[in-house]
């Protein structure tokens, strides 16, 4: 029958469809700096013959006739890429200040449902270079897909962009993470049975204690939201220096960087005259549950755990060991696990107690923060050299802070997104950011 044409939407991609609100767009913002202006004739000339690799950027979500039938993938009526692709200049002097106050600007608005949920941006400009920002709806697909789809349309050559589409998966050429937690690496070798009843048993303890954590306390990150957004980023940190400061600490390159977004924020509420001394907030933080062999460019396939970020701990070696403490238990519990079944189930539920239950377990934290590692060789976007990549997350269930973490050709970006009535400039937070990342190096040499 007609009405069950089309891919059916998961649970986990309905979730985030449902998660849709007039304060926060579940849209996943991109951004990449270039060495020069894009050249829109020939990136339109790239996406036509490479988006066939792509069905849902040709698609819209539609409803069924049936009850409780799910929403499926169909094809978009009228299909145009010039709907979708905009060329756009900055008011003087076009710098970076500019294209953060235009990026906000976009994060506070909708895209349009009756068209295929995405659109890019050709920015002229910013100062001596260019700019593309991506905005691609979270129902199309969890971050490590979207960075693969975004890569599909990059090469490693300059004149890549002429040969025509074929199959790309984005795995070796680009991205080469094995996105399995550690508690699946454990699992791996336990026979089934025995597997299950521990699971089973360990997973029941995970979800009470997530379920029955407190609120996390008042600091002036959580608020009221409004429909304006703001948007920063650092400038790049060298991953050798990173690595460097890990091998030192036994440590994990997400761990020092994370260590360095905790001590940024604990400086940030600081200055805003808030006693940190022995304070512990919490960051929702998406995890990757696809297999090394998933190479698939669509779809959501992560889990959401909480973090504790010790933003009170002042000493940078103090922060660093107890963000390691806490990323080694929560890689060696049953919390990722828990976490995807929530996802699955929130996507189970209708639209308004979707949100009810979101705003339950979001409440429990202050901020979104989210790791994604990209290509680890500089790429070409229709023919122009990429300079810097960097991304923001939707926030879930009413939170207003998004960190996001991005790994790009040996350098790694910071990007904050907030709700301006929370914080008006997260530039703050990324400055302090850096500060805590010197002082993190400091120790290590």
């Amino acid at each position: 029958m007609a009405v069950f044409s089309g891919e059916a939407l998961s649970k986990a991609d309905v979730a985030w469809l449902h998660a849709e609100a007039p304060t926060n767009h579940f849209v996943v913002t991109s951004l990449s700096l270039l060495d020069a202006p894009l050249d829109l004739d020939r990136f339109k000339a790239m996406l036509s013959s490479r988006i066939e690799l792509h069905p849902r950027l040709r698609q819209v979500v539609a409803d069924t006739s049936i009850p409780l039938a799910p929403q499926r993938w169909v094809p978009a009526r009228n299909f145009d890429l010039d709907a979708h692709v905009h060329r756009v200049a900055l008011p003087a002097p076009g710098g970076d200040a500019q294209l953060a106050t235009f990026v906000g600007d976009l994060v506070g608005q909708p895209l349009d449902f009756s068209r295929p949920l995405w659109e890019l941006f050709a920015v002229e400009g910013p100062g001596h270079g260019g700019a593309l920002i991506g905005r691609l709806h979270h129902s199309l697909g969890d971050g490590q897909a979207m960075v693969r789809m975004l890569l599909s349309l990059t090469d490693e050559t300059a004149d890549g962009w002429k040969r025509s589409a074929k199959r790309r998966t984005a795995s070796s050429r680009h991205v080469s993470h094995d996105g399995r937690s550690g508690l699946t690496r454990l699992l791996d070798g336990m026979p089934q049975a025995p597997r299950l009843a521990r699971q089973a048993v360990a997973g029941a303890g995970a979800l009470a204690r997530m379920t029955l954590l407190d609120p996390d306390r008042p600091t002036p990150l959580r608020g009221e939201l409004t429909m304006l957004k703001a948007v920063a980023w650092t400038k790049p940190i060298p991953l050798s220096l990173v690595s460097k400061i890990a091998r030192a600490a036994d440590a994990t390159v997400n761990d020092v960087i994370v260590s360095a977004v905790a001590g940024g924020l604990g400086q940030y509420l600081r200055d805003a005259d808030v006693e940190t001394v022995g304070m512990r907030i919490r960051a929702m933080v998406p995890v990757n549950m696809r297999s090394p062999s998933d190479s698939g460019m669509t779809g959501n396939r992560f889990s959401l755990v909480f973090v504790e970020l010790p933003v009170g701990v002042s000493g940078a070696w103090e922060r660093l060991m107890r963000v390691k403490i806490e990323m080694d238990r929560i890689k060696g519990s049953q919390e990722p696990l828990v976490g995807w079944l929530l996802v699955q189930g929130l996507g189970l539920l209708p639209a308004e107690l979707e949100r009810l239950a979101s705003s339950f377990y979001a409440g429990k934290a202050s901020l979104v923060l989210t790791n994604v590692i990209g290509p680890n060789r500089p790429i070409y976007m229709a023919g122009t050299p990429v300079r810097q990549m960097t991304f923001w997350e939707p926030e879930s269930g009413g939170l207003g802070i998004g960190i996001s973490i991005y790994s790009y050709a040996g350098e790694i970006t910071v990007g904050v997104v907030s709700d301006r009535n929370l914080v008006s400039e997260p530039g703050q937070i990324t400055e302090a950011v850096m500060r805590a990342f010197d002082d993190l190096s400091k120790e290590a040499s």
